[in-house]
């Protein structure tokens, strides 16, 4: 891939070593950081696990020959349906076949491990771009604050978000390095990966004034995405096209638009317990394909977890055999729809203002605070939010701010997200007598996250003119 010439904003002065002193401090990071997360993996024991709790049926159709956007789809995009699948062949190359109960926890391991080393490569990258800005003494320290976090070690080991948050940073590492086609390539893996790191294209955009070198990164952007999805095109593309509507109709969740909407349920996708009954599977109803409900009973029972949430889960996995998700709704609907579209308008035109008053091609510095910002943005607006997605936002927080208001920052967050899981999703949510600490505990935590995102898009805000 071709390059422009070079501007006259720079990342690469005159390279000095490290000091022994901040070398042997790194390398003690990573030595602690490394062994305490695999030490981790064999005695914590998360509440929920998305392999176990998620995957765990889909691994077992891999096994009778049904693989995702061949044979169904799923709400994730298909780099992150073929990580698991790799790590799926992995755990039974490794431990073997067993029990349920012994797959499961293979594959959580693997999962774990491989989890692992791609937050260490994350690790990485924080440290170089707060480096970059502020030297190795608050770089160090932005790390020690990553580790000690409760949070980033909860979603290292329950989800598989570490593989997004790895390409988000790589890709604004490429964009600050004035490698904007390696950015474009990176954000298009992030977005079929897991879409979040779409938020980093703009940052990529902002490398170049002219706009020829503007428009190549944009090209090759469509270009990888195609690419990626090339695979499942031809016999696959409805199952491409579900996936993209599940993303668009799936309800809110966990956010002021959802509570607006009156919802307060955590992020399903699925079908409705009224929906949970033998005529989900008539293909005149939701196009299911013929045959599905014969091969997920034909599944060991085990697969679908413990009694209280098998019958959910059984449906759950049906749902994604459908050609039709009317069973998702239509998004929101009444005066929710029109206050959820006014503040996208309000959104949309901010951000365009903002990035129409900057530069046209921005410095580096100033390309990882806009990175920061855009990203903040994103996730303000989303109309759904999982405790999980702070792992986004703690290491942009920790390069963008100073350590100490970095720090509160993600510290902030991560009370909150502990507040949404365990104590709200697991021990409120659902209960009988708890109705209304169920109600007011989670009104109190998004209105609490949502001030909290405001505040720091407010900061950003001001860094853009400040650096």
């Amino acid at each position: 891939m071709g390059y422009p010439p070079k501007s006259h904003h720079t990342t690469q002065p005159a390279r000095t070593p490290l000091p022994r002193e901040a070398r042997r401090e790194l390398a003690l990071i990573f030595a602690l950081f490394i062994t305490m997360r695999l030490m981790c993996v064999w005695w914590f024991r998360p509440l929920y696990s998305e392999a176990a709790g998620f995957f765990l049926p889909f691994a077992y159709l891999q096994d009778a020959g049904y693989y995702p956007f061949f044979d169904y789809w799923l709400e994730y995009p298909p780099v992150l349906a073929y990580f698991i699948v790799a790590l799926r062949a992995i755990a039974v190359a490794i431990c073997g076949r067993g029990s349920v109960a012994w797959q499961a926890l293979c594959l959580t391991r693997i999962v774990q491990i491989g989890s692992i080393a791609c937050e260490t490569g994350a690790l990485a990258l924080l440290y170089a771009m707060a480096k970059m800005l502020r030297g190795h003494k608050s770089a160090a320290r932005a790390c020690w604050i990553y580790i000690a976090l409760f949070s980033t070690a909860f979603v290292t080991l329950s989800y598989l978000d570490a593989l997004p948050v790895l390409l988000m940073l790589a890709a604004i590492v490429f964009a600050v390095y004035s490698r904007p086609m390696w950015a474009a390539l990176t954000v298009a893996a992030g977005f079929m990966t897991k879409v979040f790191p779409i938020g980093i294209l703009p940052t990529v955009l902002k490398c170049e004034a002219r706009w020829r070198w503007r428009l190549a990164p944009l090209g090759v952007f469509l270009l990888f995405v195609a690419y990626f999805a090339a695979p499942f095109a031809v016999t696959g593309s409805h199952w491409l096209a579900c996936s993209a509507e599940s993303t668009v109709r799936r309800p809110g969740w966990q956010t002021v638009w959802a509570l607006i909407e009156g919802r307060s349920e955590f992020g399903y996708v699925g079908p409705r317990r009224v929906d949970q009954t033998p005529r989900f599977f008539e293909p005149e109803r939701h196009g299911i394909v013929p045959g599905t409900a014969a091969l997920l009973k034909a599944l060991p029972l085990d697969v679908y977890g413990p009694p209280p949430v098998r019958r959910t889960v059984f449906y759950r996995v049906a749902s994604r055999f459908a050609r039709k998700l009317d069973f998702l709704g239509a998004g929101p609907q009444g005066p929710a729809r029109w206050i959820y579209g006014a503040a996208g308008i309000a959104v949309a035109l901010f951000f365009l203002v903002t990035s129409a008053r900057l530069p046209a091609a921005l410095p580096p510095r100033r390309r990882l605070t806009y990175a920061a910002f855009t990203m903040f943005l994103l996730f303000f607006y989303a109309k759904g939010w999982s405790p999980q997605f702070v792992a986004y936002l703690i290491p942009l927080l920790l390069i963008a701010f100073p350590e100490t208001e970095a720090g509160l920052w993600c510290l902030l967050l991560t009370v909150v997200a502990f507040i949404e899981m365990p104590l709200w999703a697991v021990h409120l949510h659902g209960h009988a007598g708890m109705a209304v600490a169920d109600r007011l505990v989670l009104q109190a935590t998004v209105i609490a996250r949502t001030a909290l995102l405001l505040v720091i898009i407010t900061r950003l805000y001001r860094r853009l003119w400040n650096d």
